[in-house]
């Protein structure tokens, strides 16, 4: 504070994990870091006294969840994968499919083929050419699952 002044600073924060235990691991990380550098700020001196106050807004949540290794969702993704003559690649993400899988369904996201770039940002493309075997991939997925 300064002649009647306040100073914020802001910040936004992504946490991501598939561990519960690590997502909470890492907010509160968080919360020590923003209250280290407040105390830091201040000097040595007491926040209060010199107006300085902290607080860390949770403005979304992204549940944690992964797949089972011996999952049946999986094995059937790979059965099509030989068919195609795909060969599967297992990544950890965050997807549509945390939600599923943070309350015990199976699930997976999948690429909708095509080759893309700059993800996230203005200059992000996308060029569909080769998208029909992705296609086939999750029909085929679908019906598998469906039995």
């Amino acid at each position: 504070v300064a002649n009647g002044w306040y100073v914020v600073i802001a910040g936004r924060f992504d946490l991501r994990s598939p561990e519960l235990e690590q997502l909470i691991r890492l907010e509160v990380e968080l919360h020590r870091a923003v209250e280290d550098a407040v105390l830091a700020a201040a000097n040595g001196q007491r926040p209060e006294t010199m107006g300085l106050r902290w607080s860390v807004e949770k403005i979304g949540d992204r549940p944690a969840g992964k797949l089972a290794a011996d999952a049946k969702l999986l094995e059937q993704l790979r059965t099509v994968d030989r068919h195609l003559g795909i060969r599967t690649e297992l990544r950890v993400a965050s997807t549509d499919a945390n939600i599923p899988l943070s309350i015990g369904v199976p699930a997976v996201s999948l690429g909708a083929g095509g080759t893309a770039g700059g993800i996230h940002t203005h200059a992000e493309w996308y060029d569909a050419r080769g998208r029909e075997s992705a296609l086939k991939r999750i029909l085929l997925l679908v019906l598998a699952a469906a039995g």
